[in-house]
């Protein structure tokens, strides 16, 4: 029987603690180490990426914060040049290109080009997916598609390579890898494509999608990178607090070009918020560790992974949140919102970000795989990104490009985005009791597997979901209500609050990492929503069903362990009360 229980939520209040780490911060030294990183161009592994890792460990030790140089070696993949030539053009003039992170390569590779009407007109459904992929089949394609899926199909489908209009005329860099961090043996196989693919600028591309219009073109089309290991390191500075439960702190400090704001303002911002609790070290509770990742941009998260892969015991025991710096200190940045796990609960986030919004702010949005995601299998319940974004959520023009320099900066938006950053890992390292709305989440995931159920055909089931659901809800208002009382939950929210995560944004197992693609909540039973025998080929449509299944299984099987955890949990304080 569920108890009853006061049903007080763990909501934001600004503590002196917090007043005094936000309070803390000088703009100037930001500013001027945001200035040191814009002079270096932070390839992972590259001579001026060594520069700026050695810098942020030594500002660590002139802090007197212990700070450890993880080193370790990553399959970067960064592109060099491309360029296509239109046969047909006597001038033979180039139309320059901008390869995609882990593209294949071409030397004057001449073949038909044409153009992917569907890509502009919209989706189409699996089974015409594989006819239009089979009609490129030994040509050059033109397109609006930029995914690593579409990347693989077209590999598969014998397409010679792809070139992608962007939606400016900008050189931006895009990636085309598939492998989350450093790859497996199988992922050497299966999950790079190895198909050239290039960028092509907006007016470019829309010019020669008009030639093709009135027939097909004969083009050369050439694609240089640089791929290979190279050894890279990263800085990883702990401020100690009485507890080893730890709030970690991180950001990528490799860069396209200059970086400015991505991500040297987050980098600037790390350093200067180590200092500010270094210096107040003596009240942390929880501790804070701050990470500057290499490898995010030109090996896929690789940086993070690694260092999952090398901490993973620490992190599943200890780590209590994930507060993730990625694109700060924009100029037009004039809306603060938040990307997270949804575990704090949405009148925590509210009431957290009207302190840095005018009006009510735009509701949290619930985290996609990207952006250094990479800690779910680690059971860490609460990851929290903030998003400094326009009103209009239009995208910054110069992301990934040679424009993202110092100008774009916004001294008083890089002070405001790092007093959001301090006060959120302020509030989780000082916080009695860690803002887990555990029955709110169960109420979350139900909402997103009942939206998935009504997109499903026949052949997919979710009613074996509902009843263990239900029992989840009950353990999980059991847990909560118990919790009340005690005063250090921090491992039970872990246990559970922490598994509910895991299960709820990952597919795979807690050891090995999901595709670097954005994915959906629930990713592994969402792939089957409209899906029907008429819209499939035979054989993929056996495949979903069998991955659906076995997702299937493993949710209900997942929340049977967590549900037997609250039990454990609640039994244990209320034997302990009973015993006094």
């Amino acid at each position: 029987m569920v108890k009853i229980k006061d049903n007080r939520k763990v909501i934001y209040k600004k503590s002196e603690f917090s007043e005094a780490v936000s309070n803390s911060l000088n703009l100037e030294r930001i500013m001027k180490d945001v200035e040191m990183f814009c002079r270096l161009d932070r390839y992972t592994g590259s001579k001026d990426g060594e520069e700026a890792a050695e810098r942020i460990a030594q500002r660590m030790e002139e802090l007197g914060i212990p700070v450890e140089r993880e080193k370790y070696q990553v399959y970067r993949s960064l592109p060099r040049a491309a360029s296509l030539r239109i046969l047909e053009d006597r001038t033979g003039e180039a139309v320059p290109l901008t390869p995609y992170v882990y593209s294949g390569t071409a030397k004057d590779l001449e073949a038909e080009l044409v153009f992917d009407r569907t890509s502009a007109a919209g989706g189409c459904s699996q089974r015409e997916q594989r006819a239009r992929m089979a009609g490129f089949s030994g040509k050059l394609v033109l397109t609006y598609e930029n995914s690593f899926s579409f990347a693989c199909e077209a590999k598969r489908a014998g397409v010679l390579g792809v070139l992608t209009i962007w939606h400016a005329d900008l050189a931006h860099h895009g990636t085309l890898g598939g492998v989350w961090g450093t790859p497996e043996p199988e992922d050497l196989a299966w999950h790079y494509p190895g198909i050239p693919f290039a960028e092509i600028g907006k007016s470019a591309g829309e010019g020669l999608q008009k030639r093709l219009e009135a027939g097909p073109l004969t083009v050369r089309l050439s694609v240089e990178m640089c791929q290979g290991i190279v050894s890279s390191t990263m800085p990883v500075a702990r401020i100690q607090g009485r507890s080893e439960k730890f709030v970690l702190v991180s950001g990528h400090y490799d860069s396209w070009y200059e970086g400015a704001t991505d991500n040297g303002v987050a980098n600037a911002a790390m350093m200067e918020l180590a200092r500010v609790f270094q210096e107040n070290r003596e009240r942390l509770e929880r501790s804070v560790v701050f990470a500057w990742w290499s490898g995010h941009s030109d090996g896929r998260y690789a940086g993070s992974a690694w260092y999952y892969d090398h901490h993973w015991e620490e992190l599943k025991e200890n780590c209590v949140a994930h507060i993730n710096m990625d694109i700060c200190g924009c100029k037009g940045s004039d809306v603060v919102g938040f990307q997270t796990s949804m575990l704090e609960g949405a009148d925590f986030d509210r009431e957290f970000l009207k302190g840095f919004n005018e009006g009510e702010p735009d509701p949290p949005v619930p985290m996609i795989r990207f952006a250094d995601q990479t800690f779910w299998g680690a059971d860490i319940p609460f990851a929290i990104m903030p998003k400094f974004i326009k009103k209009d959520h239009e995208m910054f023009y110069w992301w990934h490009t040679r424009e993202d320099t110092f100008d774009k900066v916004d001294p008083e938006a890089a002070l405001r985005d790092t007093r959001v950053i301090g006060e959120l890992a302020a509030f989780f390292a000082n916080c009695g009791k860690l803002p887990a709305d555990m029955s709110g989440f169960v109420d979350f995931m139900e909402s997103r597997l009942r939206a998935i159920e009504e997109r499903l055909g026949g052949d997919f089931d979710l009613s074996p979901v509902w009843p263990v659901l239900g029992r989840l809800r009950e353990a999980v208002m059991d847990l909560e209500a118990s919790m009340e009382d005690q005063e250090n939950t921090d491992d039970a929210i872990l246990e559970t609050a922490g598994e509910l995560a895991r299960i709820t944004y990952t597919a795979s197992s807690p050891y090995h990492q999901d595709p670097a693609v954005k994915a959906p909540v629930f990713s592994g039973l969402a792939m089957a929503e409209g899906l029907t025998r008429e819209n499939t080929e035979e054989e993929y449509y056996l495949a979903v069903q069998t991955r659906f299944v076995r997702q299937r299984n493993r949710l209900t099987g997942q929340m049977k362990q967590v549900s037997e955890i609250c039990r454990r949990w609640t039994a244990r304080w209320e034997n302990q009360e009973g015993n006094m």
